[in-house]
């Protein structure tokens, strides 16, 4: 497979088409047929600048547009990508010896590899020092620094620096991550950084892990808070009923008895009623019978003399 037909296929080329596509409202370029209709597909109008393709360097044209003008359209060089080397190169980026460089030609240097890696790539701000690290397999910190040009001559990560550029060169020729194909016995400095990134690893999984711990343990102090809260309602809502059962009983209990004293006293009060009117009875029968007239007696007979007669009695 040619530099270029691997090209195409990586992830940078394919978020430069797809962003070209967009920037034309997803239509061709030339005839304006819309993506719903057809096959859209992004073009090069120069190859100068593959790899690092500024906007106007890319056409968007349907299937129909692209067959039909084809012959028009440049062509690439499978074997070229002529990335922005460190040296002026086309067909690869070479990279001159450390100690023959000056200090201004280092920073440059760095820039400029870092600029080019990063466009192969693809990676998009916010952070595209932590995005491209990561892509590399490098500590962020040495990249950032790296690409920044500070620390490259002095300090005490020089060998780290030697061996990021050494890294970023054979990324951009084989589009390999240099730490996977690199002999460890002859880069100690590649060792150190394996060790470092997995100790790294190794902590920010534990970091997460703790995290995991602390919310899992969080959110059972809350579940436990509110259980608690839901028990003691509950006891209090049992007591509470206790309380108003009990005093239920107590109501009815009392209603009960004093229904019974009302009861006793209307049958007492019936009893001297129905005493009352026997009596009542009694002395109807003898006032009758005090009032009945005898033939030898008057027809009329004065209730003064009767009331003497009783009371003589």
């Amino acid at each position: 497979m040619s530099r270029y037909h691997e090209y195409i296929k990586s992830p940078g080329w394919l978020a430069k088409a797809q962003a070209a596509k967009q920037r034309a409202g997803q239509k061709c370029q030339l005839c304006g047929a819309k993506r719903k209709d057809v096959q859209l597909d992004t073009h090069h109008n120069t190859y100068q600048r593959l790899g690092r393709e500024k906007n106007t360097d890319l056409l968007v044209l349907c299937h129909p547009c692209h067959m039909r003008h084809e012959d028009k359209l440049p062509k690439p060089d499978g074997e070229q990508l002529p990335l922005n080397g460190t040296n002026g190169a086309v067909n690869a980026v070479t990279l001159p010896e450390w100690d023959t460089m000056s200090d201004d030609e280092k920073v440059d240097e760095a820039k400029r590899l870092c600029k080019a890696v990063e466009e192969k790539l693809g990676v998009m701000p916010p952070k595209i020092d932590v995005k491209a690290a990561e892509r590399l397999e490098m500590a962020s910190s040495t990249y950032n620094k790296y690409r920044r040009g500070v620390e490259v001559i002095r300090g005490r990560k020089k060998s780290a620096y030697r061996y990021a550029r050494e890294a970023l060169a054979h990324y951009l020729n084989t589009g390999e991550i240099k730490s996977a194909v690199i002999d460890r016995t002859i880069h100690p400095v590649a060792m150190m950084w394996d060790s470092a990134a997995k100790d790294r690893k190794k902590k920010e999984k534990d970091a997460a892990d703790e995290k995991r711990l602390a919310d899992i343990e969080e959110r059972s102090k809350t579940a436990y808070a509110w259980v608690g809260r839901v028990q003691l309602t509950a006891q209090r809502s049992t007591a509470e009923c206790i309380r108003l059962d009990k005093r239920i009983d107590f109501v009815d209990k009392t209603v009960n008895q004093r229904c019974d004293h009302q009861d006793e006293l209307i049958i007492a009060l019936r009893e001297r009623l129905n005493a009352l009117a026997k009596s009542n009875k009694v002395l109807l029968a003898r006032l009758e019978a005090a009032t009945i007239t005898t033939p030898d007696e008057t027809p009329h007979v004065e209730v003064a003399q009767w009331w003497e007669r009783l009371w003589s009695r």
